[in-house]
């Protein structure tokens, strides 16, 4: 027996020997897709589960297995991947990961705290940096558009710092803000965007925040979710999560590219010879003219050397100056972005460091924005129960820029696009006294002088900025065992800005007053202390319950300094010499500092792995209310059945998760304007013993302690599907929410001394259906397809407005326009209010005309022209001296009814009283989409990859109230839309648009028109990226090097007029849809290269 046992050793150490002989080494590393090395993977031999091996801290393995072996890598947030080693050379195997986009194992920040996505009882939406970054933008606002459902992305305009406007779930207020609250790494911040000097025009509040620092968005939608944050989270919930570093060794990045921006439309106005022909058209020559009416019959007319009569000029003839306003004005426009950052980690700490400058020029000569970023985070465990960690973000911003998004366009104050809309693309030789020439004889203004040589006003005005963003928080955690943790964070935010505009003494309006000179500074800034303790208790295998306990402190403060100048004597000395002005108008300042309170706690129960339970409490006390009204309570439930556990889901396969979610909870709106509740004093000059000036105060704010929080109830039902194995996740929610104790400004008696007075009295509604689909349609080894949709659909609507129905507003833009908007009880918030159009004045309406054809009624009012003025002749749209039908509507403005023509405009008469008037005025549209939402494909092949985005909104209306003075066919001096084309004349009786016209136009003054309202419908690709990884192989000392091309914006199909229908110009949340002196949109072209040291 033991001669036996001798031979069997040696018979398996020899097998040992011959099968060690015919393995094969293999050495290689392992790499994510962003060039990181991957440490502690899992590589095992398919098939032999005792030949495991794990990668070291820099990615590194050594494995043996045969040639006819294949391996299998395994990395948690990573898909696996197989390697045949037949197709191994010389022993040396690079492998790189894909992530997982598999949703369900993803940790979600919940706000002070986080949960896997397949525990979470709330609707709450994600998405990561690889997504962010696909878009090269100033911020990250943009990048989230159309890529949640229920998550509504807005532009404001198009410029190089516009902000964005960001709406979850419908707009929840008239007064106080609809803007989400943001959580930059526990750092809460208002989202509401910020003023960057004068016009309308408004940038992020986080835009000195490098989208590139972001690993990750969470967005927090029902109140299962927001409740947590109480009186800041009825608009929804932010959180923003910035890259950290991770475990493994030392990863440095580099990154830039370079993009090329260009004008994405022109505006359909009026050519050169359009123009000339309007012009002529508008002033037919005739012997007897004199004055402006000469000058018009004749700036774009010559002499005829053979006949001696006045022809039209043409284009090349000597002085006549041409100019294409819409390409003088943008340029290509080039942007430079450079990154560079370290990251690492250890067991024990980890660090992330960047350093980010852009240079981006606006498609707009003369605007650009630099900014300049620094970001530092890390973190440290001691004594294994200890962490604490530190973050530092500071960003600086330089502006420089154009007036946009004016408040009014009349007395010169228009901004630079209105003038390049609506300044006259070719000038005549001959010149009139009513005009401004420079000393060259090229036209700086026009005879009104509202609109300005678009070239000059970039020369000589200013509208330029600065800001200064810093973030930090420091944090210590103390965690004697698993289950207990202790954390005390520290968070501070300030942001410092300051604005300078100068209107120049050489044009516009300014030029009356010898310049005009602003500085505006504004500082905001904030400290918050959160203290929190987690509980996290296993009952059995079945059961577990996470509790939550906070106590948070904030104080915030806002200042607010502006000085204006007019009148400055000195050729160059205005904004960095004020002193030096003749006037100087009263300094405007303003401060106040806020506190907020906070008590809350949230537990969390998950009984049997399928039922799921999460209760939350929150106690706020707001300085903003007068005692006994400052503590507000908002209370949320939400409740998950994870019925693909049950056992009567066990045959059905093709669903690996199914869930169902039902939330319902109160949260509050404390971004309402300071101290309304109590009474205000203002400074007031008043006059003291009969002649004296003296300066005093006056209450300006009638108090009510009794003014509380706006609250809004919402409730939420959910169900969440995966399907095969996870490839395929379905999110569907139905909400609705209620806001109530809208704070309205109602008003009182005039002996009260008062006009109006705070109260909680409106209710607004808003209820909608979710949709998204995230699906892996395709996974290869090679080649791989992975799709997102998502559509969301909104109904908005005014439920109470106390004792009113309706109030109205005045949107900025036009100034003799007023009450275009409308709140009104039972419509939604964004409704238009006007005047519908009819067309014009025909032949048929009027007693004169009565039985003629078109010609004879042509001929009829040319031979009443000419035979007018006892016989001297007038032209024939001053002819307003026929009569209406009977039964012909009348306009209010035009009592007599025989002081009409063909041609003037026509309103619908919608009270059937036969006269037009305000009360005809009705909604005539709404900025609300019927939906909206987005689509998104990746595919990638070998080392290529290919992705798109699409976004796209349908139902809602844009107010282009640019119309209002393109279409003016009573100004002869500026440029139009072409759509005057259609304008009525003798000759062309079936065109609708108002004619000619001097004195009495038929329009009725003041309202909007329901030929202003577009339909704002589109379909956009807004991201074509195509990428190419560089094989590792090729590279020495680098581990990745990703290069890239994007084109941002690359079309858009819509029937929208304007420059582009995804815009929202101003700071008036009710004003929404608004197309008035915006900045156009570009297109962008970007190269870039991310290398990985």
């Amino acid at each position: 027996m033991n001669n036996f046992n001798r031979l069997i050793f040696s018979l398996t150490i020899i097998l040992i020997n011959v099968v060690g002989y015919s393995q094969t080494e293999i050495k290689g590393t392992v790499y994510g897709d962003d060039g990181s090395e991957l440490p502690f993977c899992n590589i095992r031999e398919k098939g032999n589960s005792l030949n495991v091996v794990v990668s070291k801290v820099d990615g590194s393995f050594t494995i043996n297995a045969n040639e006819n072996d294949t391996l299998i890598f395994s990395f948690v947030g990573f898909k696996n991947k197989e390697v045949a080693l037949q197709n191994i050379k010389n022993g040396i195997l690079n492998i790189e990961l894909s992530s997982n986009n598999k949703l369900l194992d993803d940790a979600v920040v919940i706000g002070y705290g986080s949960l896997k996505r397949k525990d979470l009882t709330g609707s709450i939406g994600s998405i990561k940096s690889d997504e962010l970054e696909k878009i090269k933008s100033l911020s990250f606002e943009e990048q989230l558009a159309n890529k949640m459902a229920g998550v509504q992305v807005v532009a404001s305009e198009g410029g190089p710092d516009a902000s964005f406007k960001v709406k979850i779930r419908g707009g929840t207020s008239l007064n106080a803000s609809s803007d989400p609250l943001y959580v930059l790494d526990g750092i809460p911040i208002s989202g509401s965007s910020e003023n960057v000097g004068e016009g309308n025009s408004t940038s992020s509040p986080l835009s000195a925040l490098d989208p590139g620092d972001i690993e990750s968005i969470d967005i927090l939608k029902d109140a299962s979710a927001t409740a947590i944050y109480g009186s800041r989270g009825a608009n929804g919930v932010v959180i923003i999560t910035t890259k950290k570093g991770k475990k493994g060794r030392d990863n440095i990045v580099f990154e830039h590219y370079t993009s090329v921006s260009t004008l994405s439309k022109k505006l359909d106005i009026l050519s050169s010879k359009e123009f000339i022909k309007y012009r002529n058209d508008y002033a037919p020559w005739r012997p007897g003219l004199d004055g402006q009416n000469l000058f018009l019959a004749t700036s774009f007319r010559k002499i005829d050397d053979l006949t001696g009569e006045y022809i039209p000029i043409e284009l090349g003839d000597s002085g006549v100056v041409e100019t294409n306003w819409q390409d003088e004005i943008t340029r290509a426009a080039i942007t430079n972005h450079y990154k560079f950052s370290i990251n690492g980690g250890t067991d024990k700490h980890n660090y992330n460091a960047s350093f980010s400058y852009q240079d981006r020029e606006g498609i707009i000569k003369t605007t650009s924005l630099q900014r300049a970023t620094a970001v530092f985070n890390m973190s440290q465990t001691f004594k294994k129960k200890f962490k604490t960690g530190f973050m530092m973000n500071v960003g600086y911003t330089n502006r420089s820029g154009i007036v946009s998004a004016a408040t009014n366009n009349n007395q010169g104050r228009a901004g630079l696009i209105t003038s390049t809309m609506l300044f006259a693309p070719v000038q005549s030789p001959r010149q009139w006294e009513g005009n401004v020439y420079d000393e060259n004889g090229l036209l700086i203004e026009g005879n009104n002088g509202d609109i300005s040589n678009p070239n000059r006003i970039l020369a000589e005005n200013l509208n330029d900025g600065t800001g200064i963003q810093a973030f930090t928080n420091s944090y210590l955690e103390y965690q004697p065992n698993k289950n207990i943790k202790f954390k005390s964070l520290i968070t501070g935010f300030k942001r410092d800005s300051e604005n300078r505009a100068w209107f120049s003494n050489k044009i516009g309006w300014s030029r009356t007053t010898n310049g005009r000179a602003v500085i505006t500074s504004n500082t905001f800034q904030s400290i918050n202390w959160t203290n929190s303790m987690d509980i996290t208790k296993n009952f059995s295998d079945n059961h577990r319950v996470i509790t939550t306990l906070v106590h948070e402190q904030q104080l915030s403060e806002t200042k607010l300094r502006q000085s204006i100048a007019t009148g400055f004597p000195i050729p160059g000395v205005n904004l960095d010499n004020m002193q030096s002005a003749q006037v100087t108008l009263p300094n405007r300042t303003n401060a106040n500092r806020t506190t907020l309170l906070s008590f809350l706690g949230r537990a969390q129960y998950d009984a049997f792995h399928k039922y799921l339970f999460t209760i939350s409490a929150r106690g706020d006390g707001s300085s903003k209310f007068a005692n006994g009204n400052k503590w507000g309570f908002f209370p949320s439930i939400g409740t998950a059945w994870k019925f693909s556990k049950e056992k009567f889901m066990q045959n059905v396969n093709f669903i690996s998760n199914a869930k169902l979610r039902a939330s319902y909870g109160i949260t509050g709106n404390n971004s309402i304007p300071n101290f309304i509740s109590l009474e205000q004093a203002g400074a007031q000059n008043y006059v003291f013993e009969g002649n004296q000036v003296t300066n005093g105060a006056t209450i300006t704010n009638m108090q009510n302690p009794g003014l509380t929080w706006e609250t809004t109830v919402q409730s939420d039902v959910g169900l969440s599907l995966s399907f095969f194995e996870d490839r395929l996740n379905v999110e569907m929610d139905y909400y609705v929410k209620n806001t109530r104790d809208l704070l309205l400004q109602v008003p009182v008696p005039s002996t009260s001394g008062y006009t109006t007075i705070w109260q909680n009295v409106g209710e607004v509604k808003n209820n909608g259906f979710e949709f998204a689909a995230m699906a892996s349609l395709i996974e290869k080894n090679k080649f791989n397809w992975s799709t997102n949709f998502n559509i969301s659909f909104n109904k908005n609507e005014v439920i109470n407005l106390g004792d009113a129905d309706r109030f109205f507003i005045s949107s900025i833009g036009a100034q003799g326009i007023n009450n275009d908007y409308i709140i009104q009880v039972g419509q939604p918030i964004g409704s238009i209010h006007g005047i519908e159009y009819d067309g014009v004045y025909s032949y048929e309406d009027f007693v004169e005309f009565d039985g003629l054809t078109n010609e004879e009624a042509r001929d009829k009012i040319y031979n009443d022209a000419a035979a007018a003025n006892n016989g001297d002749g007038d032209f024939w749209y001053t002819l307003n001296n026929y009569t209406l039908k009977e039964g012909v509507v009348t306009n209010s403005l035009i009592a007599n009814t025989n002081q009409y023509r063909p041609g003037m405009s026509k309103y619908k008469d919608q009270n059937g009283d036969g006269v037009i008037d305000d009360d005809d005025r009705v909604i005539i549209g709404n900025t609300q989409p019927l939906f909206f939402g987005g689509i998104s494909n990746s595919f990638s092949y070998g080392r290529f990859d290919l992705s798109m985005q699409f976004s796209f909104s349908y139902g809602n209306d844009i107010y282009n109230k640019n119309i209002n003075e393109a279409s003016n066919t009573a100004n002869p001096w500026n440029n139009k839309f072409g759509m005057v084309r259609d304008r009525w004349d003798p000759e062309n009786p079936n065109n609708t648009l108002t004619s000619f016209n001097a004195g009495a136009s038929g329009d009725f003054a003041g309202a909007a028109h329901s030929y202003y309202i577009e339909d704002g419908s589109y379909l956009r690709l807004n991201n074509l990226t195509i990428g190419y990884k560089i094989p590792p192989k090729k590279l020495k000392k680098i581990k990745n090097v990703r290069l890239y091309t994007t084109v941002n914006n690359l079309f858009v199909l819509t029937n929208y007029s304007g420059w582009d229908p995804d815009v929202s110009v101003g700071r008036n949340q009710l004003t929404p849809g608004l197309d008035v002196d915006a900045y156009p949109r570009a297109r962008t072209y970007t190269i870039s290269a991310k290398i990985n040291f």
